[in-house]
Formats: C-alpha cells, structure tokens, sequence
C-alpha cells in the first residue's frame, strides 16, 4: 500500500470506527452510571465540602435559619490516563493494519471500563481510604459533625441472611447531622463477588428459604455481581442508591478522546517510522456519602 495523505485519512477513520464502537459497547451498563453520582471538573482537584451536609427543612419561626456547608474539605484530585500505540510504517505499505482491529478494539474496551476500574478499587480501598469524616469510608464512629449523631457503616463477617439484614437496618435507621431521620433504604443493592453470587440471589430474589418459608427479604435488595471482585471474594457491600448523592463519585474532567500523530513530518513520525494513536481521558473517582454504604471485609466467619 503506497503511503498517501488520503491513504493515513481512511487508516484514522477505520481505526477510529473500531475503537469508538468497542467503547460505546462496553459503556453501557456501567458500574459508575449505577454506583457513582456524575460530577463535571473544571480544576485540578474539586473540594467537595458539602459532604455530610444536607439537612431537612425545619418550621420557619421568628428569622431563618442558615445551615452553613460542613467544610471537612474532602478533596478528589483529577488524574491524567493514556494509552498509545504505534502503527509501523511498514504495517501499512504491506497491508497488514487488520492485525491491530484485535488491539484497538481492547483498548477501546479498556476505556470504556476505565471509571469502572477505579470505582473498585476505591470501593475495595474503602476499608483503609479516608472519606470526608476523617475517618475510612468503611469504618466504625463516623462523626459527621463535631459532637453530632455519630454511624458505623463496617463489618468483618461473611455474608448471611442475619448479616444482610443487620446491614439493611443500620442504612435504614441512619440519621443525619442534626440527628434526623434520613430515610433512606429505598433502592438497596447487595453487591458480591461471583464467589456469592448463589448467597445473594437466595437473599434477595428466592421465593422460598430453606424449609419452605416464605421469603420475607425477597425484594428489599436487589443483588449485583461484580467479576472485579473475584481477588477478594468474600468482601460484600450493600449500597442506597435512592439518595441524590451516591457511595461514590465519578469525576470527569475531560471525557475519553482518541487522536492520531500521522504527520510524515512529525519528528516522531520521520525518525521512528511510526504513527501513533492515543486515549487519552482525566477524571478520577472518588468518595460520596458513607451513609448510604454498609461494607464487610468477609475475613470473619458469619
């Protein structure tokens, strides 16, 4: 194939065509769209100060009260993520670019699931990584506001009936700042490794239980698999994915691009004999609200 302006034009398209359908593919349905509220950046880092701090309304008696934004300065710092190949020139001249579909098409995949990745990770993380209350996301005496309502949202026992529903109730009976119902618990989800995948559907979806009683936790979750776990199988979490503010927050500073160095006289390009093409995205995931997660380390026996 003779290298011609033209010729690296139709090259970009088609590999363009492959990586962006292979994204929009395994974009949906993703773990961030479900688990993680959207947020847009514009800065280096966002400061999210607000955390903790949503309160409900109160009977407005002589002047308003002012309820200041909690500043505990919980920070989420944008990172910059790439990937680029190199196309050889003499792949071209020799006609052989279908053997880089294979390759695209993985790294389009791999963008695409990229916010997912580092949702599990912070969710995994959970245990050891601060959140906005100074304290692990996952953790014991969460104190939200200086001498306020405190709440646990950590266990280290196996996933169980009993465990499930101590769980339900602890997100069910959370109170806010000021020590207020937060009614919470309307969209449960139970999420599990594919090791308890069987356990959680038998929680959550089975008509029956064991000796033939009705089922009476059937319905107040909805169970999730995620294959991410597979390297801590006994971890489990069960999320509120009711509330406005999410467990986790996926911030987007500048969304997935895929561009291309085709330029024969790019110094690149003349003196290594090969294009390049590149993802290239900034963003970061972070934590939301502590209240709306409960999570379990699984080291413990049920």
């Amino acid at each position: 194939m003779i290298i011609t302006t033209e010729t690296l034009q139709a090259i970009n398209k088609g590999f363009q065509t492959t990586f962006w359908d292979a994204y929009h593919g395994a974009k949906e349905g993703s773990l961030t769209e479900t688990l993680a509220l959207r947020s847009t950046s514009k800065a280096a880092e966002e400061i999210y100060g607000w955390l903790g701090a949503i309160p409900g309304l109160r009977e407005l008696v002589g002047e308003i009260e002012i309820a200041n934004i909690l500043e505990h300065a919980y920070r989420i710092p944008n990172k910059e993520f790439e990937r680029t190949i190199a196309v050889k020139r003499a792949s071209i001249e020799r006609d052989t670019l279908g053997t880089y579909t294979p390759l695209l098409t993985a790294i389009g995949i791999a963008a695409a699931e990229h916010a997912d990745e580092l949702l599990v990770a912070r969710m995994i993380g959970g245990f050891t990584e601060l959140c906005y209350t100074g304290l692990p996301f996952f953790a014991l005496n969460h104190e939200p506001k200086k001498g306020g309502v405190k709440f646990s949202n950590l266990t280290t026992k196996k996933l169980s009936r009993d465990n499930f529903r101590t769980a339900r109730e602890a997100i069910q009976s959370r109170l806010n700042y000021e020590g207020r119902p937060m009614n919470l618990g309307r969209k449960l989800v139970l999420v599990v490794s594919p090791k308890n995948q069987s356990l959680a559907l038998e929680i959550t979806a089975a008509e029956k239980v064991a000796g033939g009683d009705s089922n009476v936790d059937k319905g107040t979750a909805t169970a999730m698999v995620i294959n991410r776990l597979a390297a801590n199988p006994d971890m489990w979490f069960l999320f509120d994915l009711g509330w406005p503010v999410k467990p986790f927050i996926n911030q987007i500073e500048l969304e997935t691009e895929f561009t291309s160095l085709d330029n024969p006289r790019d110094h690149h390009v003349f003196f290594k004999k090969e294009y390049l093409h590149q993802a290239y995205r900034r963003g970061n995931v972070g934590f939301g609200m502590p209240e709306t997660a409960y999570g379990s380390t699984g080291v413990d026996a049920a």
